[in-house]
């Protein structure tokens, strides 16, 4: 062979070395991510500090001190305003005699421990006994009216029905579980009974979504998120979608509202959020990117995202470095200096970022354009950085306002409840049992994530007093 042959017969065989460590990368990052899966811890905690990225959090000595948590366990003091039943525990005159003089003991002061107890629940019948009144002349018979009920001769009340809801999609209790429980109590109520009051229920709470939603809209911050849930159809189940819309509590407005989809098809986010204007912190997810084209929506990315890449890569069963170790580092750097502005004002946060955080995120994308130059393309870390890269403007959007998050963790947070109750309820009957579970959730989750005396009081109370106004369908002017 000659040497031009040669060099196309080396050049070959790299390219196919090249091929082939592409290959065994791919497969090794898998083979590690299956094996954090399956005997990992599931939490994404951050890592420990290495030497460098301490000491650049160490000298912002200036910076407000985070405040010390310890893990000792500390008993919490019952309430004071729960009802307290006192037991008294007396000796007997035979056990009163001291061993020593013979003489009488006498009371000298007492021994306090509280004790939480509870009544189980019970259920009752209300008799609803309307009074006639007739004419002596038999003119006409006048009977005393009764408030609406939220299901109009059903024989559920409010506080029946707003048990069985929170039940259901606050403590993922599927409805065919609560029919044993009923039957517990010697009440049979079939499984597709419940179904239709959960039914009926959503119907009258849909116009309080709907309100939620006018005045959602109206804010200037937005997370969002989306879930796949599966539906029954046909006999077997569909991935449909339920999407997530969270205001927070430094809005006029906090709530959070969920939206039920067959699909994921862009023009649902788009739809529901076609009259919003303000910052929208949510994933990479195509959909919104017509929003973000008019200039009225600014794209706030999320740091978690980009992190959750670099963690995906990492396998904790072994304690190699890793340039995904670096990453998740510079990272922490960020998140510990977020944590220490976490509760100023959000003008004062605005400041605070500019001085010690924009300098990390300065520190982060300078590391990651100098690796993207030498990784080997397609891997697990390349595609790692190219994402953060690829969405690094709307990542550094968090500077444009103190109200911003580094990351989109409201929204996940929120869809948690529906991650869980996904175990349990296993799928939804229908598409219309989706749009039930959206109301339900809206309702739910803003009542508990919720600050009192703010958006909503006293919490679940809402949903049982909405149950009685009229059977709740004069829930918007109540509103």
């Amino acid at each position: 062979m000659d040497l031009n042959e040669l060099i196309k017969l080396l050049t070959a065989k790299d390219a196919q070395i090249n091929q082939l460590l592409e290959r065994i990368t791919n497969m090794q990052a898998q083979l590690d991510n299956l094996l954090r899966i399956l005997y990992g811890k599931k939490s994404e905690k951050k890592p420990p500090l290495n030497d460098d990225t301490t000491v650049a959090v160490n000298a912002n000595s200036d910076a407000p001190k985070t405040k010390n948590t310890t893990n000792k366990p500390a008993r919490k003091k019952l309430r004071d305003d729960l009802p307290r039943e006192n037991v008294c525990y007396k000796l007997p005159e035979s056990e009163l005699t001291c061993n020593l003089c013979n003489n009488i003991c006498h009371k000298i002061g007492e021994e306090i421990s509280e004790q939480l107890e509870m009544i189980p629940a019970k259920m009752f019948v209300k008799k609803h006994v309307r009074f006639k009144y007739a004419c002596k002349n038999g003119c006409c018979v006048i009977v005393a009216p009764m408030p609406k009920q939220p299901i109009p001769k059903g024989i559920p009340g409010p506080g029946l029905l707003a048990e069985v809801v929170i039940n259901k999609y606050q403590d993922s209790l599927p409805l065919y579980r609560q029919a044993q429980r009923f039957e517990r109590h010697g009440i049979n109520i079939s499984e597709s009974t419940l179904g239709d009051w959960m039914f009926q229920s959503a119907q009258l709470l849909a116009p309080l979504v709907d309100l939620m939603r006018r005045d959602m809209l109206r804010e200037s911050h937005l997370y969002t998120d989306d879930t796949p849930v599966p539906v029954l159809a046909a006999g077997k189940t569909k991935k449909s979608r339920l999407w997530v819309y969270v205001s927070d509590s430094n809005n006029t407005f906090p709530c959070t509202i969920y939206d039920y989809s067959a699909t994921r098809a862009q023009t649902i986010p788009q739809k529901f959020l076609a009259s919003f204007k303000g910052y929208l912190q949510a994933d990479a997810y195509s959909g919104y990117n017509i929003l973000y084209q008019s200039g009225d929506v600014t794209e706030i990315g999320c740091m978690a995202h980009a992190r959750r890449k670099f963690f995906d890569i990492v396998s904790e069963l072994t304690n190699t470095n890793s340039l995904a170790h670096d990453a998740l580092n510079l990272i922490a750097a960020i998140y510990a200096i977020e944590d220490k502005c976490r509760d100023m004002h959000y003008r004062m946060r605005y400041y605070f970022r500019k001085k010690y955080l924009r300098r990390l995120y300065r520190k982060l994308h300078r590391w990651l354009i100098k690796k993207q130059k030498i990784i080997i393309p397609n891997t697990p870390i390349a595609r790692a950085i190219n994402y953060a890269l690829n969405h690094w403007r709307a990542l550094q959007n968090v500077f444009a306002d103190g109200r911003l998050e580094v990351d989109n963790n409201a929204a996940e947070r929120a869809m948690r409840v529906v991650a869980i109750g996904r175990k349990n309820w296993l799928f939804a009957g229908s598409d219309q049992g989706g749009h039930n579970a959206a109301i339900f959730y809206s309702i739910l989750e803003s009542a508990v994530s919720t600050r009192p005396n703010t958006y909503f009081n006293n919490n679940f109370v809402l949903l049982k007093n909405n149950f009685k106004i009229n059977g709740a369908r004069n829930a918007g002017t109540n509103y």
